[in-house]
């Protein structure tokens, strides 16, 4: 961890690796039926309370929980690093960010068994760029709002993302009574190949026995040219609470098929916004 640090270079210069060595902690993780367990997992690499920090050329291989994480800290730039842990190891986000703003994640690889980039609560001016992903999880703004707690996010771009063989894409994830907003969130020049949930609104994270609760609330989400082909009939998935969270949804040419080559589906709920141009499949709870 580095801790209240202004000014910090970390870089590989192409070569340097962590290895975290996470099979023993994965084998190990703590279930509510098991007491000889490790009960929580590190993370490699901590950044908190930094300010203008760059992580540079390195490589990070099998962490026991997260990779890379931002906390609290302002102006980071994560760029040219590659990042692997097996497709099932459990938790090991990519870079993580949580309570930061101006935080740059470009040029990157990653292919690890949860998100590659996790967007957590209280993160202002964020942006993707560049990024290869899979396996993994997708790239998540959330979860947002558990245990009804007030969030803020706002301000996030993600570009030029190419997901393969994931389980998500761009994905958004709040907890049923949750409160606050997430706002200002484009997902632009996106692709994908064989990808489980290529486009995904879900209010009703880990608990969809609350369909009629507050959620955090979403406003001016902009999907643009996304494409590619979905492993599941259902390509775009906006699953919103009853309570008027999701408006200001636009979404501008987007042409996703099936890996098999049939036909794909949009399915909506609660959802307000409109559609652009072409979009496929077509997305029935949006104006046209």
């Amino acid at each position: 961890m580095f801790y209240q640090v202004d000014g910090l270079t970390v870089t590989g210069n192409g070569g340097g690796l962590l290895d975290g060595r996470g099979y023993t902690w994965w084998s190990n993780k703590c279930k509510d039926d098991t007491k000889n367990c490790i009960p929580e997992a590190p993370t490699s690499l901590v950044l908190m309370s930094c300010n203008n920090a760059e992580l540079s050329h390195l490589s990070s291989k099998d962490s026991p929980q997260m990779h890379i994480a931002v906390i609290m800290s302002s102006k980071v730039s994560v760029t040219q690093l590659t990042i692997t842990a097996p497709g099932d190891s459990p938790n090991t986000d990519g870079v993580h960010i949580d309570r930061s703003e101006n935080v740059q994640i470009t040029g990157s690889t990653i292919r690890t068994g949860d998100d590659c980039v996790s967007i957590g609560p209280g993160c202002r001016f964020v942006t993707v760029d560049g990024i290869v992903c899979g396996p993994g999880h997708g790239v998540s703004v959330g979860s947002l709002g558990r245990y009804g707690a007030i969030e803020s996010v706002e301000h996030i771009d993600v570009k030029n993302v190419h997901f393969i063989n994931t389980m998500n894409g761009a994905r958004i994830k709040t907890w049923p009574g949750g409160r606050g907003y997430a706002k200002s969130i484009s997902f632009t020049n996106i692709n994908f190949t064989n990808v489980g949930n290529p486009v995904i609104i879900d209010q009703f994270y880990q608990d969809r026995a609350l369909p009629n609760m507050g959620a955090v609330v979403l406003s001016n989400i902009t999907y643009t040219n996304l494409q590619g082909t979905s492993s599941q009939k259902t390509a775009v998935d906006f699953d919103c609470s009853g309570m008027g969270s999701c408006t200001q949804i636009h979404v501008r040419y987007v042409a996703i098929t099936a890996s098999d080559g049939r036909a794909t589906e949009a399915r909506c709920r609660n959802a307000q916004g409109d559609t652009t141009g072409y979009v496929n499949p077509r997305i029935p709870c949006l104006i046209s």
